[in-house]
């Protein structure tokens, strides 16, 4: 692991308190399905059977996986038409008029985060067959887009729901070992990621809470995959402050892309309020923003860019966004203020 480098430490304060007294736990964030149209609900569960029979298949298998069903199944899903009912999420809701911000908040995330990886990352089989790291980055991509779809749809799972509740911690590990190597279908061709991480410990002390850190990483990194010029993204994760971890996201971009920042956003801390995009919708990274303030319990999301805890900078023709997260210790006093 090469050293930190300064400007990443630069980005933000290093002392960033939390005002919770307790540790947030993931949840908040639930729409019934009820509040989506008949139609919507079929498209999620369609695309809810689709991503948890991946890791149900593999789980079984896992400590000696056949490649080739996992592959053959992975075909079977990234080959359908899963990405085209994706994107029509939410359509007959809003049409009916079920537009509000928490059904528009959930079903971006739901056509994103893992969903977006995994189908990227599978059309990369054609390129590289029976590659058993393609294949496994698929199976990790999949098992965290139904925990994102269970944690903002608690009724379409509840059994696996209750479990994702339960106290369990996750390593860093879990976060940096399905990000490192990865690579997935941008607009110009494959995209790489890599990790450098300096951090040893937990993150999360529940599926729940991970799910909610997964939302983040999987906004911002989608979102790098779309602009990054040179096919590369880094996950930088290293300690700022005893229990604070810092998580920023790396990539180059083109001229056009950093001329359209400063004419149409300026200060970079607007994009985390919605509404400014080139050619999305500006509801990921509100999201963000509203997540990482409430783990940290502040008033809202503009204090929680305006204070640094999470944000995005140009430095030169590099992209950088980030947020923290709090370490998990078990069994220790939450050090909230």
């Amino acid at each position: 692991m090469r050293a930190i480098p300064d400007t990443l430490y630069g980005l933000a304060p290093l002392a960033l308190p939390s005002r919770r007294s307790e540790r947030f736990d993931g949840a908040g964030y639930e729409v019934p399905l009820t509040r989506f149209a008949p139609v919507d609900r079929d498209i999620l569960g369609r695309i809810y059977r689709g991503v948890t029979g991946l890791p149900r298949l593999w789980h079984p298998m896992r400590h000696a996986p056949d490649y080739p069903a996992l592959e053959a199944h992975i075909r079977a899903v990234g080959g359908g038409t899963l990405l085209a009912e994706a994107g029509a999420l939410g359509e007959a809701t809003y049409a009916g008029g079920g537009a509000d911000p928490a059904v528009r908040k959930a079903a971006h995330d739901i056509r994103g985060g893992g969903l977006t990886v995994l189908l990227g990352t599978a059309d990369l089989l054609d390129i590289l067959p029976g590659d058993h790291g393609t294949v496994l980055k698929c199976v990790y991509a999949a098992r965290d887009h139904a925990k994102i779809m269970r944690n903002l749809l608690p009724d379409i799972d509840p059994e696996v729901r209750a479990a994702d509740e339960v106290t369990k911690a996750h390593g860093i590990d879990h976060f940096t070992s399905k990000w490192d190597g990865m690579a997935t279908r941008g607009p110009s061709g494959p995209v790489s990621v890599s990790v450098r991480c300096s951090f040893a410990g937990a993150v999360s002390a529940r599926c729940l809470e991970t799910s909610s850190i997964d939302r983040v990483v999987y906004n911002y990194v989608n979102n790098a995959v779309r602009f990054a010029v040179g096919g590369a993204v880094v996950v930088w994760v290293f300690p700022v402050t005893a229990g604070l971890t810092r998580w920023v996201v790396q990539n180059a971009v083109a001229p056009d892309q950093v001329a359209f920042l400063a004419e149409r956003a300026g200060d970079l801390g607007r994009l985390f309020a919605g509404g400014i995009t080139r050619g999305g919708t500006g509801v990921g990274l509100a999201n963000c923003a509203e997540i990482v303030a409430d783990c940290f319990g502040l008033s809202s999301p503009g204090e929680a860019v305006a204070r640094g805890y999470l944000g995005a900078k140009v430095e030169g023709s590099d992209y950088y966004t980030w947020f923290h997260w709090p370490a998990y210790a078990p069994g220790a006093d939450y050090p909230g203020a």
